[in-house]
């Protein structure tokens, strides 16, 4: 399901001169945070006074869209001890990403096998996002 979402800010006056590029950058600003947040939307509309910049977002998803990432670590020899427990570089790793060593799995890379997690992020609803 999508929204609608206007912004809209009370300034001083601005100088003539200011106002068509401020109105440019809100546009510009506005789809880079979306972009960056995983918030997908239809269009961007703005619109400016001297008073007043405001952004239109039309047909703005209420959630986030799911992220899934694969992390590289150590090599496997490095990640291994001789007795074959996780070393503290593996373990280092996943804690670092938020994960535990249970999350742990090789793949082959050039002929050597290194450490990868996949992390999922469950996209969170559009309302906490913006208002974070």
């Amino acid at each position: 399901m999508t929204k609608n979402l206007l912004v809209e800010l009370g300034l001083e006056e601005l100088p003539a001169y200011v106002v068509t590029p401020s109105e440019k950058q809100l546009g510009e600003k506005m789809a880079a945070f979306l972009d960056d947040n995983r918030l997908s939307y239809e269009s961007i509309q703005t619109f400016s006074t001297p008073r007043r910049l405001a952004v239109r977002v039309i047909g703005l998803a209420d959630q986030q869209s799911d992220l899934t990432e694969d992390f590289k670590g150590p090599s496997k020899k490095i990640a291994l001890d001789a007795d074959g427990n996780f070393s503290k570089a593996a373990q280092g790793f996943v804690r670092g990403k938020g994960l535990t060593v249970d999350d742990i799995e090789f793949r082959e890379v050039k002929g050597e096998e290194y450490v990868y997690v996949t992390k999922h992020e469950a996209g969170k609803p559009a309302k906490e996002v913006l208002a974070g």
